[in-house]
C-alpha cells in the first residue's frame, strides 16, 4: 500500500512539473524581427515582386542555383519559371578566413543604423 502511495506522489508531482514547464513555454516570445533587412541570407519579404518583374515565381524551398547548364554550388535558387527551372539565384555564399560562412555581418547592420 505504501508503494502504491510513494508512486502516486511521485506521478502527481510530475504533473505538476509538466504544466509548469508547458506554461513557462507557452510564455516565451520571440523578439527577433527579420523583416525589410536585406543583410540577412535569403530575405522572402519582397521575393514575390522581384521576381514578379521577370514574369517568374518565388523560389521559397530550397533549390541549387542551376541556371542554364551551369551549376553553382554556393548559391542558391531565387527565383524559377513555371516548370521549376532555377532562372535568378542568390548571391554567393562568402566564407572568411576560418572558412566559416558569413550568414550575417553586424557590423554592416549597425553602420546603417
Amino acid at each position: 500500500m505504501e508503494d502504491f502511495i510513494i508512486i502516486l506522489l511521485l506521478l502527481i508531482t510530475l504533473i505538476i512539473i509538466l504544466l509548469i514547464v508547458n506554461k513557462r513555454i507557452k510564455n516565451i516570445k520571440i523578439t527577433e524581427s527579420f523583416e525589410n533587412n536585406d543583410t540577412y541570407l535569403y530575405p522572402t519579404t519582397t521575393l514575390g515582386d522581384i521576381c514578379a518583374k521577370e514574369n517568374l515565381e518565388p523560389s521559397f524551398m530550397p533549390k541549387a542555383c542551376y541556371v542554364d547548364g551551369h551549376f553553382n554550388s554556393y548559391a542558391n535558387c531565387k527565383c524559377e519559371d513555371k516548370d521549376g527551372n532555377c532562372k535568378i539565384c542568390y548571391d554567393e555564399i562568402k566564407q572568411d578566413s576560418t572558412n566559416a560562412t558569413v550568414i550575417f555581418d553586424a557590423n554592416i547592420s549597425s553602420s546603417n543604423s
